[in-house]
């Protein structure tokens, strides 16, 4: 079974697992996207002004004092704009609007008549123009429902406790199938399960072709265990593109679904919404999001339906807001220099994930007390996480009391030793190989500039003339020598 990726294709998979943008496999997945795709996105005006606000702000800014504009983007004009030298290379002009030239805003440079200018996306620039000015007719901002005064709406209190646990419920599930904790939550859907099989953060172990799951024995992968450290909307990015990817497998248009994801990060939480007149194209998708948190809908068949903070918060770049707590609440963690930590929480979730890396020692009803080891934390990384996704859930959830010490936020000590104990893993590495002995050293140098020419050669010992060559290169390197031995006996 393929599982979905979202590693940037320019970028290399070893450098870091901690992913640095929240929307890193949002931007992974528009990357690998063609023009076409692009502009069946743009015709939504909520799409248009989400992909404005990704934007760096020097590329926002220019988009902007261009936007009214009836002339192309001009390489002048540009230079002008930041103050840069006249004779500045062009290349270093293009690299500026890079990120627009990704998300198909402008087109690439064209030299015509001595100048140098980027042709506008027209489609964007009617898009960006409709949603600042509200002349758009496309509804990709949401229609309100027609609510009668007497019916009493939820609040935003109840939308957000709702969000979380629904969201949560999918969280723990996970990790109390790697930890066996039993939580008292429900069991998600099989539709959430089936996703969390296809994106490859649960599994079956008794299914070896991974083609037919049972779903009552999914337990969590390594990958899973990477999932739940992340912070909140960089998962729930990560489980829209899964679940765009799955859709795409089928074969269904994934376009109208993505821009339903933008223009419910435009919706305001609290206001309900019509989804058949807001999402006509989109229904079967908008259903499927109440199982993950992401709406609330009074019943299943209703028309009516409210975003919670986990959609509402999808656009505005603040990870903070699609959290239940303030943001003190979510610094709950002390780590001193002595590797004892002490957690300020009572949340169950929180506490499950620290006992992933974790010695928990002793438990009070909103403290919990715990060791940094090498035991936990070498079985952590046994589970598939890095040394530096502990070190980033440890930096992002670190107690305001913390940042009254002097910096680094964690002592270098800690983070050395937490390196340390990951590299153990990868002190030896095991190859297949064949080996090669030789008693001729003209025999064993000809034999090795024949296993270099053809990336066979894996390591030469010439003191001992031993030869070590990749596996399924065996036969060609046989033939080699024996070809070049009769060759030598017979005086060549």
């Amino acid at each position: 079974m393929v599982q979905p990726s979202f590693s940037h294709p320019r970028s290399d998979p070893s450098s870091s697992s901690v992913s640095n943008s929240p929307t890193a496999a949002l931007d992974a997945f528009l990357d690998n996207q063609h023009q076409s795709y692009f502009e069946e996105l743009y015709k939504s005006e909520a799409v248009c002004l989400c992909i404005l606000r990704s934007l760096p702000p020097v590329c926002r800014h220019l988009i902007l004092h261009h936007l009214w504009s009836h002339m192309p983007l001009r390489t002048t004009e540009v230079k002008s704009f930041l103050q840069l030298d006249v004779h500045t290379q062009l290349e270093v002009v293009d690299e500026i609007v890079r990120p627009a030239l990704n998300r198909k805003i402008i087109h690439p440079m064209i030299h015509k008549k001595n100048k140098f200018y980027w042709p506008w996306n027209d489609a964007f620039k009617k898009g960006l123009r409709n949603a600042l000015t509200g002349l758009g007719a496309s509804n990709s901002f949401g229609v309100p429902f027609d609510t009668p005064d007497d019916v009493e709406l939820p609040s935003q209190e109840d939308l957000v406790a709702y969000g979380e646990e629904a969201f949560e419920g999918i969280l723990k599930y996970m990790v109390s199938s790697g930890l066996g904790i039993g939580f008292s939550v429900a069991r998600p859907q099989a539709e959430v399960l089936e996703l969390l099989h296809i994106s490859g953060l649960m599994i079956d172990p008794t299914d070896a072709t991974g083609e037919n799951p049972n779903l009552n024995k999914m337990t969590i992968t390594s990958k899973g265990f990477q999932f739940l450290l992340e912070d909140r909307q960089t998962q729930l990015w990560e489980i829209l593109m899964y679940y765009l990817t799955a859709k795409e497998a089928n074969s269904e248009r994934s376009a109208e679904v993505l821009s339903m994801f933008f223009s419910l990060g435009c919706m305001q939480l609290g206001q309900d919404y019509s989804a058949s007149k807001s999402f006509p194209h989109a229904l079967s998708a908008l259903n499927d999001l109440a199982q993950y948190g992401f709406i609330y809908r009074p019943s299943p068949d209703s028309d009516q339906f409210f975003p919670t903070h986990l959609a509402t918060a999808l656009c505005s770049g603040d990870a903070a807001a699609t959290k239940s707590q303030e943001a003190d609440e979510k610094r709950f963690l002390i780590l001193e220099t002595n590797y004892k930590i002490y957690a300020y929480t009572s949340n169950e979730l929180e506490i499950a994930i620290l006992n992933l890396f974790v010695d928990i020692r002793i438990r009070y009803p909103n403290l919990v007390v715990g060791k940094l080891d090498r035991k936990n934390v070498k079985s952590a990384m046994e589970k598939g996480i890095s040394a530096n996704q502990i070190i980033s859930y440890l930096s992002s959830h670190a107690h305001p009391q913390m940042y009254n010490s002097p910096p680094p936020l964690l002592h270098p000590t800690i983070v050395d030793q937490l390196h340390l104990w990951d590299r153990e893993r990868n002190r030896l590495k095991m190859e297949d190989t064949v080996m090669l002995e030789f008693f001729s050293k003209e025999l064993f140098e000809d034999t090795e500039n024949e296993a270099k020419a053809n990336a066979a050669l894996q390591l030469s010992v010439s003191t001992q003339k031993f030869l070590f060559i990749e596996p399924q290169t065996k036969a060609a390197i046989t033939d080699f020598v024996k070809e070049r031995q009769n060759q030598l006996r017979s005086g060549f």
